[in-house]
């Protein structure tokens, strides 16, 4: 109990040293990154890879991996783990509350263990690195999950540990997910030969042309955000 107790302190000075700041500007940053307007033109454009990409007879199983995935997180996130362990969320701690800083009154929910949010983030970016096998792009989402997820600190709303925990859950269902995928469709013959890789493809058959495009319109995402929180302070 003793050793619990020391692991639940550790994490709350871990969180109070990522929780919040002094400038304005990186507030408005946090704010504009967790709104959910600012990542749809992503979100189209990831539909848009698996169109283009996937083969017309797994396009639908593969759009049901990724709607599974995001339910298995957000599910076992909300409706087992924090009913079940019931650990407040750094906002509502009677220990640390009054020390949290939060973004324009936000404070989430009363439990928080396991981030629901990083749980999605990395079960839909652990997914589509290995659904699309290309270096740059699993390096750029995986970034963008990280950012994703500890920006929740950041406003507040959950503990590193809570981050930390959904993340390595996110990774997990994400690979399931990609087994249920592999294992359905392993006798599939019209599946991309690996060893077809090459400048224009990769590993798996995407376009590079395409993964291109999606990482242009993630770093363009980041730049609006930047941009945005100029004119939001």
């Amino acid at each position: 109990m003793t050793e619990l107790q020391g692991l639940i302190e550790t994490d709350r000075l871990a969180t109070l040293s990522i929780n919040g700041s002094n400038s304005l500007y990186w507030d408005n940053v946090a704010g504009l990154y967790t709104s959910v307007i600012i990542w749809i033109p992503l979100a189209i454009t990831a539909i848009f890879l698996l169109i283009r990409n996937i083969n017309s007879k797994r396009l639908l199983l593969v759009l049901l991996m990724v709607v599974l995935t995001i339910v298995l997180c957000d599910q076992l996130s909300s409706s087992v783990f924090k009913p079940l362990v019931h650990r407040l969320r750094p906002t509502r701690d009677p220990y640390i509350l009054d020390m949290v800083d939060t973004i324009k009154g936000y404070r989430g929910g009363l439990y928080g263990f396991f981030s629901g949010h990083a749980a999605n983030s990395f079960g839909i970016v652990t997914l589509f690195i290995l659904l699309v096998k290309d270096k740059w792009f699993s390096i750029a989402v995986l970034a963008w999950a990280v950012i994703n997820s500890l920006i929740r600190t950041y406003i507040g709303v959950h503990f590193l540990g809570d981050i930390i925990v959904g993340a390595i859950v996110g990774c997990l269902l994400g690979s399931f997910t990609y087994w249920i995928y592999n294992l359905v469709t392993r006798n599939d013959r019209d599946r991309w030969n690996v060893h077809n890789s090459s400048i224009l493809y990769t590993s798996s058959g995407f376009m590079r042309s395409d993964v291109f495009l999606f990482l242009c319109v993630l770093f363009g995402s980041y730049s609006v955000i930047m941009i945005g929180a100029c004119f939001t302070i």
